[in-house]
């Protein structure tokens, strides 16, 4: 008789949880980042809140490259947007009345959507690189927006500092931005949104995605309307990372078009990639460790000397070049080589 898991229904296979091992380590792990600011405080506790804060933003760009597609170079204009949305909306509020914090960001994550719907409209003739350059253009045209100051009746101000004490709805719920409440906030939007992108590659959209990405000509002739499909993956990716950039915003308390240059953006490829192209769970943990690896060059850097956070590019570059070498699919995709290999051993089948 054969032994192990099997599926026996269409739904059991297309579950969020579809191994015994999965769903244990759901119940047993799920806890941990809630208990955690118990055991950790300080800097260490703040890194992780800007772990979160980045995984909402790089699971929106999963959602237009890793499943559409799409490539993108506009992460840091999008982020801003949200960010400088958000700020005006806390300062004086959303037609006159003040929404809160929450509803500020979701606001502002809408702004970006619309802008993002607005460059992606190029994709109607043009994809691959060329639809990449229409973006760069908005990242540079988002860095001189936000520089002029002619402009700030539209955008507030180049340099803004954003309120600390706010509600979370309106008035209800005030808080006072301490390191304990941006963690629970950041923690809660970054598990919403992975649990949205983890049901929306299982959805018919996230198919329809899917196929444009492996091939959209093919999709056309499928009766799939995928100039339609491309705005909507740009949509629903620039809303998560518009709201990623508010509460970074709300986050470090100062927005500055200095925080959202080109950098941001390839900082936040180099964290898909890392952790593996098209999967939630690899964009997570390609957050994660690109974080902790930047953090441990940067202090290692500075205890040798003081000009050598100079080199922190080369050796980052070097770990990430290795590491593609080895695994281009990610790191997510290592692990999978290793849990099937363990799976199967001492057995060779």
């Amino acid at each position: 008789m054969p032994c192990g898991e099997y599926f026996t229904s269409y739904g059991s296979r297309m579950g969020l949880f579809r191994w015994r091992t999965q769903r244990i380590a759901l119940v047993l792990g799920l806890p941990i980042p809630f208990l955690a600011p118990l055991a950790v405080q300080g800097g260490l506790l703040s890194t992780i809140t800007q772990i979160y804060i980045f995984a909402i933003a790089v699971l929106g760009l999963n959602v237009i490259l890793g499943y559409a597609g799409e490539i993108v170079l506009a992460q840091g204009a999008f982020m801003a947007i949200g960010a400088y949305a958000t700020s005006q909306i806390l300062a004086d509020g959303l037609f006159g009345v003040q929404i809160g914090l929450l509803p500020a960001i979701m606001v502002g994550g809408v702004f970006a959507a619309f802008v993002a719907i607005m460059f992606g409209i190029p994709s109607f003739r043009v994809k691959g690189f060329y639809i990449a350059i229409s973006t760069l253009a908005l990242q540079f045209i988002s860095e001189w927006f936000f520089n002029n100051g002619q402009l700030e009746w539209i955008h507030g101000g180049t340099q803004q500092t954003i309120p600390f004490e706010v509600g979370l709805v309106g008035q209800w719920f005030t808080i006072t931005g301490t390191d304990m409440e941006l963690y629970f906030i950041s923690l809660v939007l970054m598990l919403l949104f992975a649990l949205i992108s983890l049901n929306l590659s299982r959805s018919g959209m996230g198919k329809v995605f899917r196929a444009i990405h492996d091939n959209d000509l093919a999709a056309g002739v499928l009766g799939i309307n995928v100039f339609r499909n491309k705005l909507l993956a740009f949509a629903i990716g620039g809303f998560m990372i518009g709201v990623s950039g508010g509460l970074f915003g709300y986050y470090i308390g100062f927005i500055s078009p200095d925080y959202f240059t080109l950098d941001l953006t390839l900082q936040h490829y180099v964290m898909l990639l890392f952790g593996g192209l098209g999967r939630v769970w690899g964009a997570l943990l390609g957050v994660g460790i690109v974080t902790i690896i930047q953090e441990f060059l940067r202090g290692f850097l500075q205890s040798v000397a003081a000009n050598a956070t100079s080199l922190e590019p080369v050796f980052f570059g070097v770990i990430i070049i290795v590491v593609l070498a080895v695994e281009p699919k990610g790191v997510l995709a290592a692990l999978g080589q290793l849990k099937d290999y363990l799976r199967k051993w001492p057995f060779a089948y």
